[in-house]
C-alpha cells in the first residue's frame, strides 16, 4: 500500500500540493467522461417549436330547461417538435480550458526548472515554440503587435524560469508553483483587461490548437507503454501463496490488447467493416494515463533523470491535465475531426509502442521472467537495449500508420483547425468568415460532421433551405446524428414537401429507433393527417425514449383532443399519459377536459400559475394553458381576472391581445362582473370584423342567460347566418314578442325540422304533440288561457315542472295563489326532475310562500336545493318577505347579496333601489340602478325607480328623458297612473325649491 498512496511518505507541503494536483486531474477526466458521454448535446440542443391550434368547441352551456344553449368558441392544443438547435461553441468552454490549461503550463514550467542543464533548455524550448504557435497577435493588444508580446511572454516565462534552474534549485515546488501561479494569473488579467477582442480565451484557443495537439499527441505516445508495463507488472508480482502469472500469461493478455487495437485500427480504416465489440481508444486513454501516474513514478525512481517528488511528479500531472482537457474539448465542442485525430494517435501509438515495449520486455528480461522474478522493479532498467530505442521503433511505427491512412490524421487535423476557427467568428457573429472556415475545413475532409452541420445551420440562418438540406444530408454520410435528421425534415417542412418530411424522419428513425425525438417529429407530422393511429404509436413510443418525455405526452393530449373518435374507442388512453406540471401538458388537458366533456370537476390552476411570474411574454405553451384554464374555469377568481388583465396589458404579449380578452370576458362574467364583461365583449366585436359575428353571438347568448332578451335580440340582429335568426326568435320569444320574432322563426326554420316543429306550435299552425312541444306552448304562449290542458297531459316530469312554473307565475301575478300552489303540488317528485328543473321547483315554493308572507315556510325553503343561476333569484325572494316582515338588516343582507350575483337584474335591482330609497339613500340607489339601465331599457319597473330617483337628485333633465322611454315600453294606463304620481312629486320638488329659495 505504501507503494500505491506513494505520496504519504511526502513532506505536508509536498503532500498537499501534489494531492492538489491529482485532484484536478480527476476533475479532467470526469470532464473528458461527460463531455464525451454527451457527444453532439455539448454544442446542439433540442430545441422545442411549439406550434398553437384552435379547436371550436362548447365552452360553456345554460339552460331554461326546455332547450339548451351552447356558447361555442375556440380552444387551443399545443403541437410540439423537436428542432435542432445551430450549433454554437459557447464562449466559456474555451475560458475553462484555458484555465485549465493555464494551470497545466505552472505545472510543467515549475517542474522543469528541476531538470539537469540540458534537458531543462530543450523543454524551455519546446514551451517557447509552443507559445511562437500561439498566435499571440489576434489578441491585438494596443502596442504589442506582430511578435511583441510574444517575445515579452518569453522574456518574462524564460527569466524566472532560469533564475529557479541556476541559481535558485533549492526552492521547493510550492514557491515555484506559487510564483508561476502569481505570474500567469497577472499576464491573463492584463490581456483581459487591455485586448479589444470579443472572446479572447477563444481566440487564444482557437488558433493555439495546433500547439496542444501536438503537445497531447507527445504526452499519448509518451504513456502508450503504460498499459503493457502494468501487464508486467501483474503478471511478474509475487502473489501470497503462489508463483506469478508469468510469461505465457502476458503475452496472452498482451496479445488480446494488442488484438483489441488491430481492430479498432482496421474498422476505422474502413479495412474490414465489422461490428466487433471493441474497447473505445479514450477508454485505452484513461487506463494508460491513471496506470502512467505510477508507471512514471516508477520510470523516474529506476532511472535516476530527476526527482519525482520535485519534478517529475507535477511533469506528469501537468502533462496529463493539458491532454486530458485538450481532448474534452475536442468532444465539448463536437470537432469529430480533432476527436478522430486522437483516437487515430491513441490507437497508433499504442499499437506500435506496444508491439515495440512487448519486444523490448522479451529482448531484455526473457530469461527473468522466465524465472518467475519481479521483472517489474528493474522493467526501466534494461539489460540488452535501451528503452529509447525502442521508442524510437515506437515512433517509425506511428509515422508508418498515418502514412498507411493517406495522411487522413493530418488532413483531419487542418479540417479540425478551420473548424475551431469557424467556432470562433460565430461567436463574434462574423458569419461569412465563419462559413469560410467551415468550407475551407471541408476541403480537407468534406465528410466532417461539425463543418456540415454548421454550414446547414448558417444556411438555416438565412432561411436558404436547399442549401441547408444538401449539407444535413452531408452530415449523414460518415457520423450521422438524429438531430441531421430533424434538420433535414424541417427544411423539407419550409418549402411545404409534407412528405419529404416525413420520409427523412422515417430514415433517421431506421438509423436510430431510439431517438424519441425523431419518433415524436413523426408522430408530430401524422397527426396533421388523418393517420391518428401512426401518430399515436410514434408518440406513444416517444413517451419512453425522448429526453423530454412531456412534449410527447402533450402532443398525446393534443392528438386525442383532435381526434376524439380515439377516445371514444378507448376512453383509458388518457389515464395512460404521466401527469404533468409542463405548461403545453397542460394546456392540451384542460383542453381536452372542454371538448370531451368528460370531467365536471374544478380544473387544477396551472403550476406555473402560482409561481413568481417574470415580466415577460407569453409562451405559446403559457398562453394556451392560461386561456384554457380561464375558459374551463366555472368558479368566480378575482385573483384570475387581474392576472388575465396583468398579461393582456403586457405590450409583448400583444399576439394573444384578443383572446385574451376573451378570457377576461368569460371570467368577468363567471365572476358576476356582467357589466365589465359585456362591455369587455363589445370591444372585442368591434375591434376585430373577422371574429365580430362569433362575439356577438356569444355575448348575446350570455346576455339571453342573464334574462336580458332585448339586447340579446339586438346582439343577435347584427349577424346574418340562419343560427342567428334562431336565437334572435328566440330571445324575442322570451321576451314576449312573438309577433316581432315571426319571421325569424321562419327563416330559422328552413332546413330545421326541429326548429320548424317549435315554430309551428307557437304559431298555432298544429297543435303541440311531443312533450317539449307542449311545454314550449305553456310557456310562450300566456294568451292562450287554456294551455293548462296542455300541460296536464305532459308526461316528463322535469319538462311539465319547468312549464308549471310559468303558469305559477301567472297566477301569483293575477293574485291567485291557491291555483298556483295547486300547480306545484302537481310537478314531479324530486328524484324525477333534472337538477334544473328540481332547483326551479324549489325556487317557485319560495315564490308563493313569500307571496303569502309565510316567513318560517320561506326561511325553511330557503335551504333547499338551489342550482348557482337561481341563488341570487333565491336571495332576492328572502330580501323581500324580510322587508315585508320589518326586518331591513336582514333585508338589505339579501337584497346586497342578491345584486352581487345579479347586478343587472331589472326585478332585482329596482327593489333593491326602492328599498335603499326609503332608507334615504338615495345616491347609492341611484348609482345600481345607473348601471343596470343600459341593459334594461324595457323594464318599466327600472324606468319608474330610474324617474323618481333622478326626481330626488333634482335631475329633471334625466328624469323627463326616463318618462319619455316609460311611455315607449308601458301599457298605457300603467303609465299615466305613473305619470299622474311623477307631476305630483314634480310638484312637490318644485315647491319645495321654492321655499328653500325664499
Amino acid at each position: 500500500m505504501s507503494s500505491l498512496f506513494f505520496w504519504n511518505a511526502w513532506s505536508r507541503s509536498y503532500r498537499l500540493a501534489y494531492l492538489t494536483c491529482l485532484i484536478l486531474f480527476g476533475i479532467s477526466l470526469v470532464l473528458l467522461a461527460v463531455a464525451w458521454a454527451r457527444g453532439l448535446a455539448n454544442v446542439v440542443r433540442w430545441n422545442v417549436l411549439s406550434e398553437l391550434n384552435p379547436l371550436q368547441t362548447t365552452i360553456y352551456r345554460f339552460t331554461d330547461g326546455l332547450l339548451d344553449y351552447p356558447v361555442t368558441g375556440n380552444v387551443y392544443v399545443v403541437s410540439e417538435q423537436f428542432v435542432a438547435s445551430a450549433m454554437q461553441t459557447p464562449p466559456g468552454l474555451a475560458t475553462a480550458l484555458l484555465v485549465g490549461i493555464g494551470v497545466a503550463f505552472v505545472l510543467i514550467v515549475s517542474a522543469i526548472t528541476r531538470f539537469d542543464r540540458l534537458r531543462y533548455l530543450v523543454a524551455m524550448g519546446v514551451l517557447i515554440i509552443g507559445l511562437a504557435f500561439f498566435r499571440w497577435e489576434m489578441l491585438e493588444l494596443p502596442g504589442l503587435g506582430q511578435n511583441y508580446l510574444f517575445l515579452l511572454l518569453t522574456f518574462l516565462y524564460g527569466s524566472v524560469s532560469y533564475y529557479f534552474h541556476a541559481f535558485r534549485s533549492d526552492y521547493p515546488i510550492g514557491v515555484r508553483l506559487a510564483v508561476f501561479g502569481t505570474l500567469t494569473g497577472m499576464v491573463a488579467a492584463v490581456l483581459t483587461a487591455f485586448t479589444p477582442v470579443p472572446h479572447p480565451a477563444l481566440t487564444i484557443i482557437s488558433y493555439g490548437m495546433p500547439v496542444l495537439v501536438v503537445l497531447s499527441a507527445g504526452f499519448i505516445f509518451f504513456i502508450a507503454a503504460e498499459i503493457i508495463a502494468g501487464l508486467v507488472w501483474i503478471t511478474s508480482v509475487g502473489r501470497a501463496g503462489g508463483q506469478p502469472l508469468g510469461i505465457g500469461n502476458f503475452l496472452f493478455i498482451s496479445g488480446l490488447y494488442l488484438v483489441n487495437l488491430i481492430l479498432i485500427w482496421l474498422k476505422n480504416t474502413k479495412i474490414v467493416d465489422w461490428d466487433v465489440l471493441a474497447i473505445s481508444p479514450f477508454g485505452v486513454y484513461i487506463v494508460s494515463v491513471i496506470i502512467g501516474v505510477w508507471g512514471f513514478r516508477r520510470l523516474i525512481d529506476q532511472q535516476n533523470v530527476v526527482s519525482f517528488r520535485d519534478g517529475g511528479a507535477f511533469l506528469y500531472a501537468g502533462l496529463a491535465l493539458l491532454a486530458t482537457l485538450t481532448i474534452a474539448y475536442a468532444f465539448a465542442t463536437a470537432n469529430d475531426p480533432l476527436i478522430e485525430v486522437f483516437e487515430d494517435m491513441i490507437v497508433y501509438a499504442h499499437l506500435a509502442m506496444g508491439l515495440a515495449f512487448i519486444s523490448y520486455v522479451l529482448i531484455n528480461f526473457w530469461p527473468i521472467f522466465k524465472q518467475g522474478r519481479a521483472v517489474h522493479k528493474i522493467v526501466y532498467n534494461p539489460k540488452r537495449l535501451e528503452l529509447s530505442l525502442f521508442r524510437l521503433m515506437g515512433v517509425f511505427g506511428v509515422v508508418v500508420l498515418v502514412s498507411m491512412g493517406n495522411n487522413i490524421v493530418l488532413r483531419q487535423s487542418l479540417a479540425a483547425y478551420y473548424n475551431g476557427l469557424g467556432d470562433l467568428y460565430i461567436a463574434n457573429s462574423e458569419l461569412e468568415s465563419a462559413g469560410a472556415f467551415y468550407e475551407k475545413a471541408l476541403e480537407q475532409e468534406f465528410q466532417n460532421h461539425k463543418s456540415n452541420y454548421a454550414l446547414a445551420s448558417l444556411a438555416m440562418t438565412r432561411n436558404d433551405q436547399a442549401t441547408a438540406a444538401f449539407y444535413y444530408e452531408r452530415a449523414t454520410l460518415k457520423q450521422p446524428q438524429p438531430h441531421d435528421y430533424a434538420g433535414i425534415a424541417q427544411t423539407y417542412l419550409q418549402t411545404s414537401l409534407f412528405f419529404e418530411a416525413i420520409k427523412a424522419l422515417q430514415r433517421g428513425l431506421r438509423k436510430f429507433p431510439d431517438s424519441g425525438e425523431l419518433q415524436n417529429n413523426l408522430g408530430f407530422l401524422y397527426a396533421r393527417t388523418s393517420v391518428a393511429d401512426s401518430a399515436y404509436y410514434y408518440l406513444k413510443a416517444a413517451t419512453n425514449q425522448a429526453t423530454r418525455a412531456e412534449v410527447a405526452e402533450a402532443n398525446l393530449l393534443a392528438l386525442y383532443a383532435r381526434n376524439p373518435v380515439v377516445l371514444t374507442a378507448d376512453s383509458t388512453l388518457v389515464q395512460e399519459t404521466n401527469r404533468s406540471d409542463y405548461e403545453s401538458y397542460q394546456a392540451n388537458a384542460l383542453a381536452l377536459r372542454l371538448i370531451t366533456a368528460s370531467d365536471t370537476t374544478q380544473p387544477a390552476q396551472p403550476v406555473w400559475l402560482s409561481g413568481k411570474q417574470a415580466n415577460e411574454g407569453l409562451s405559446v405553451g403559457r398562453f394556451a394553458s392560461l386561456y384554457n384554464y380561464a375558459v374551463v374555469n366555472q368558479r368566480p377568481d378575482t385573483v384570475l381576472l387581474s392576472t388575465l388583465q396583468r398579461w393582456a396589458e403586457n405590450p409583448i404579449n400583444q399576439d394573444f391581445a384578443d383572446d385574451l380578452l376573451l378570457a377576461r370576458a368569460l371570467t368577468a362574467y363567471r365572476a358576476y362582473d356582467q357589466p365589465t364583461a359585456f362591455g369587455l365583449l363589445s370591444q372585442l366585436a368591434e375591434g376585430n370584423p373577422q371574429n365580430g359575428p362569433a362575439i356577438r353571438t356569444t355575448t348575446g347568448l350570455l346576455l339571453l342567460e342573464q334574462g336580458l332578451y332585448r339586447k340579446a335580440a339586438e346582439q343577435f340582429g347584427e349577424n346574418t347566418d340562419t343560427t342567428s335568426a334562431y336565437y334572435p326568435a328566440i330571445a324575442l320569444t322570451k321576451a314576449g314578442d312573438p309577433v316581432l320574432a315571426q319571421s325569424l322563426w321562419e327563416t330559422a326554420a328552413k332546413g330545421d325540422v326541429s326548429v320548424a316543429a317549435l315554430k309551428q306550435v307557437l304559431y298555432d299552425e298544429r297543435p303541440p304533440q311531443t312533450d317539449l312541444e307542449k311545454a314550449f306552448y305553456v310557456t310562450y304562449r300566456p294568451d292562450d288561457p287554456n294551455r293548462g290542458r296542455h300541460w296536464e297531459t305532459i308526461r316528463d316530469a322535469s319538462l311539465r315542472t319547468v312549464s308549471g312554473t310559468r303558469l305559477i307565475d301567472e297566477y301569483l301575478a293575477t293574485r291567485q295563489p291557491f291555483y298556483a300552489q295547486m300547480i306545484l303540488s302537481q310537478m314531479g317528485k324530486p328524484e324525477q326532475l333534472t337538477p334544473y328543473a328540481r332547483s326551479l321547483e324549489n325556487l317557485s315554493a319560495l315564490r308563493i310562500a313569500v307571496y303569502r308572507n309565510k316567513l318560517a315556510a320561506a326561511d325553511s325553503m330557503s335551504k333547499a336545493y338551489f342550482l348557482p343561476q337561481h341563488q341570487a333569484e333565491r336571495l332576492f325572494l328572502l330580501g323581500r318577505i324580510y322587508a315585508q316582515n320589518k326586518q331591513p338588516a336582514k333585508a338589505w343582507q339579501a337584497f346586497a347579496s342578491a345584486l352581487r350575483l345579479a347586478p343587472l337584474n331589472a326585478s332585482i335591482v329596482a327593489t333593491a333601489a326602492q328599498f335603499e330609497r326609503q332608507r334615504g339613500r338615495i345616491k347609492p340607489a341611484y348609482d345600481l340602478v345607473l348601471r343596470a339601465l343600459p341593459f334594461n331599457e324595457d323594464s318599466p319597473d327600472l324606468l319608474k325607480t330610474y324617474v323618481s330617483l333622478c326626481l330626488d337628485q333634482s335631475l329633471f333633465d334625466y328624469a323627463r328623458e326616463g318618462l319619455a322611454k316609460l311611455q315607449g315600453v308601458s301599457q298605457p294606463a300603467d303609465y299615466q297612473a305613473f305619470q299622474t304620481t311623477y307631476q305630483e312629486k314634480l310638484a312637490a320638488v318644485e315647491k319645495s325649491r321654492k321655499k328653500f329659495s325664499e
